[in-house]
């Protein structure tokens, strides 16, 4: 229930405000719906971002690992390679394209003899796609030829 208020204003004269009614709320105010749009805006915004950038992390992670089995792909080829090839790598083993899932992706290779260790060569590998590259380094090994001395 509401009563008459009984303070007096500045003016000095007491006055008696009418009561009011207390009024039923049927639906929100323009700028409570405003607020509410905003704040879900900016929190799906934000997710959104989280979002797209999980996306992208996604994306990079599997060229790179697809790569990364290219790559091995490549290195099993050199593997069968003898020295000879090594030192002088025929094109088929030098670069290239991959088929078909794959071919987006290109390889070259840089093999050279480590100067320390006869029979050591050292491998370069690198993938290169439309927005990224990966190199592996590696080394393979194959025997020495044997050195015959004659008798003298």
């Amino acid at each position: 229930m509401w009563r008459a208020s009984s303070r007096q204003p500045r003016g000095g004269r007491a006055t008696a405000s009418a009561a009011p009614t207390p009024r039923a709320r049927r639906g929100l105010s323009l700028f409570e719906a405003v607020a509410a749009l905003a704040i879900i805006g900016a929190t799906s915004a934000g997710a959104l971002a989280a979002v797209g950038g999980g996306l992208r992390a996604a994306e990079r992670a599997r060229r790179a690992h697809e790569a990364d089995a290219l790559a091995q792909e490549i290195t099993a080829r050199l593997m069968l390679a003898d020295v000879v090839a090594l030192r002088a790598l025929p094109d088929s083993l030098a670069e290239g394209a991959f088929a078909p899932p794959f071919d987006d992706y290109q390889w070259r290779v840089d093999v050279r003899p480590h100067g320390a260790r006869p029979g050591v060569f050292d491998t370069r590998i690198t993938i290169e796609w439309t927005d990224g590259i990966q190199q592996t380094t590696s080394a393979i090994y194959r025997r020495p030829a044997a050195v015959v001395l004659e008798a003298p």
